[in-house]
């Protein structure tokens, strides 16, 4: 699959040799679960109800609003959401809007996860959506579902045109170069990538004697510098507190580093609670309501029913116990 695609071109503005790792990661996944449940809603499907049942109570509440959001921007104007009704050519490139109102000339895109910029996806769906529409300008929604938050781009034929033919002619350009930078621990080339691997060497360097972080604090260029290295390396260190968990675990040592183990959190189950809600009342739990903590079930317990009504302690289970690691001393102190 080639990398030039519209959910690619945020990364490739910033990297024009960013590609795609073939295989998706949880958040990926979670992105395009959320996704699919978001479609089935707005079309009303029966098989939303079998794809809510694979999502979280936060999930179901986040797609919810986003869906409340494409209701309330669009009005009565009708919204197209299935798959084929929002397929979008841009030039040589095909991709998918989540969902299009063309009376109103915008679409909406569900994002999960952290905010991100997303201009140069938006742009190219747009001037396909004002190609196919034979429109002069556009608008995008991205729907933020995680953050509750709702970003609104405008777009002319000639302002998304730049966009995407800027990232295009940086993509095919065969002196490109790659670019160190948030993306690349998404990226099929992250552990060979020589621009990367030559910043993360810096960035070890930085243990070495003379090394002057005042210096660096007090000098804008080279802090911004030292932040993008660390940023770089992140996805190293969390690689590398895999390994070292691993090694422990079967028995190996690693300087300066032992496992903890911390018991897990007890909570009541939503079977139970919707056992006892009645009698609870249906306000006090959905106020309360998450995966209801056992402390939590306690306090509504205490405060709605009679005295002499005993708590169910069997309800209470505990979570499996979680381990983690977490550094001791240093290694040059170890030895």
């Amino acid at each position: 699959m080639s990398a030039l695609r519209p959910s690619n071109l945020p990364k490739l503005a910033v990297c024009p040799c960013y590609e795609s790792h073939p295989v998706a990661g949880p958040a990926a996944e979670r992105g395009t679960l959320l996704d699919t449940a978001f479609r089935a809603e707005l079309l009303g499907l029966e098989e939303r109800f079998v794809i809510a049942n694979q999502m979280t109570s936060d999930e179901i509440a986040a797609v919810s609003w986003a869906v409340s959001m494409v209701r309330a921007i669009s009005g009565h104007e009708r919204v197209l959401a299935r798959e084929d009704d929002c397929r979008v050519q841009i030039l040589n490139l095909t991709g998918t809007a989540d969902a299009i109102v063309p009376t109103r000339l915008t679409h909406f895109d569900l994002k999960t996860g952290a905010r991100r910029n997303y201009r140069e996806q938006m742009a190219a769906y747009a001037l396909g959506l004002m190609g196919a529409h034979f429109a002069g300008q556009w608008t995008a929604h991205l729907l933020f579902c995680d953050q509750r938050e709702v970003e609104t781009i405008h777009f002319t034929y000639e302002e998304a045109h730049a966009v995407v033919d800027q990232v295009v002619k940086a993509f095919n350009d065969p002196g490109k170069n790659p670019s160190p930078c948030e993306y690349c621990a998404w990226c099929a080339k992250a552990d060979t990538c020589p621009a990367r691997l030559a910043t993360v060497g810096k960035t070890l360097g930085v243990s070495e004697p003379g090394f002057d972080f005042d210096a660096i604090l007090a000098d804008p260029e080279q802090l911004g510098a030292f932040l993008s290295a660390c940023a770089v390396v992140e996805d190293f260190q969390d690689r590398a507190r895999k390994i070292a968990t691993e090694r422990i675990k079967t028995g190996g040592r690693v300087p300066g580093w032992k496992l903890v183990t911390r018991k897990g959190s007890e909570f009541v189950d939503c079977e139970t609670v919707g056992h006892h809600i009645q009698r609870l009342g249906f306000g006090p739990v959905l106020a309360a309501y998450g995966n209801l903590p056992a402390a939590k079930f306690r306090d509504l317990w205490r405060q709605r029913m009679p005295g002499d009504q005993a708590f169910p302690e069997s309800s209470v289970k505990a979570a499996s116990p979680t381990t983690y690691l977490k550094q001791t001393t240093t290694q040059s102190q170890s030895h």
